[in-house]
């Protein structure tokens, strides 16, 4: 063995080194072990090239890494009940063991997560509510507020009146147009703030958060 042909063996052990012991990357572990093992048991690098050739060495690496960070986030977003954006992790391990070439991995996750990540943007539309909270809030004191009867059209029907009508507004004009680029077929569904994913970026208790959406939907005129 030549001494750069032994750099080579050095290198792929040292990259089977990184991969060692590592539960998260068991499948790269052993693409890994298949390239030492192919240049540590050839006779010179053109024979290695072969095997490299031959058995998709290189391309399997690829798919090995890829589904080993794939498996980490799926179980990432699994234990987080994050379910738009588990769709990715999951469309990809579905597909990942088809490619045949590094260009078709490639183009594979690219287009996944593309497809996904508007997904993902609609569903952040949801929490529209959680930006509309103060607002909700300042409409909730003008109703409520006690003030002199002469006062009261102007302070508790009149002026949170202009707010929502703003609010209905803002919502048709701009919000629905802006959710629809992404989803032509977009409504928006209350139902969602539930979902773990939403409920847990609104620091209230569910009793207040019911009322806030029957807020919502009337100032936003749902």
């Amino acid at each position: 063995m030549d001494q750069r042909q032994q750099e080579y063996v050095e290198y792929y052990q040292s990259r089977l080194k990184k991969f060692e012991n590592n539960p998260l990357y068991a499948n790269s572990y052993q693409s890994e072990k298949a390239l030492y093992e192919a240049i540590a048991n050839s006779t010179d690098l053109e024979e290695f090239g072969q095997k490299v050739e031959s058995e998709n060495l290189a391309v399997k690496n690829a798919i090995a890494l890829v589904k080993d960070q794939e498996t980490a986030r799926k179980k990432f977003y699994e234990e987080l009940k994050e379910e738009i954006k588990l769709h990715a992790p999951l469309r990809i391990l579905d597909a990942v063991d088809s490619v045949k070439t590094d260009l078709e991995l490639i183009k594979m996750v690219n287009d996944i997560e593309s497809e996904v990540n508007i997904e993902i943007i609609v569903d952040l539309f949801t929490q529209e509510i959680y930006n509309d909270l103060m607002m909700l809030e300042e409409i909730e004191v003008y109703q409520t507020a006690e003030v002199p009867d002469e006062w009261k059209k102007e302070i508790n029907h009149e002026r949170p009146q202009e707010m929502i009508n703003d609010g209905i507004k803002d919502w048709n004009e701009s919000f629905v147009p802006n959710a629809r680029n992404w989803d032509p077929n977009w409504q928006y569904n209350a139902s969602l703030i539930w979902e773990e994913r939403h409920r847990r970026i609104i620091p209230i208790p569910d009793e207040i958060l019911k009322k806030r959406i029957t807020q919502f939907k009337t100032y936003r005129g749902i």
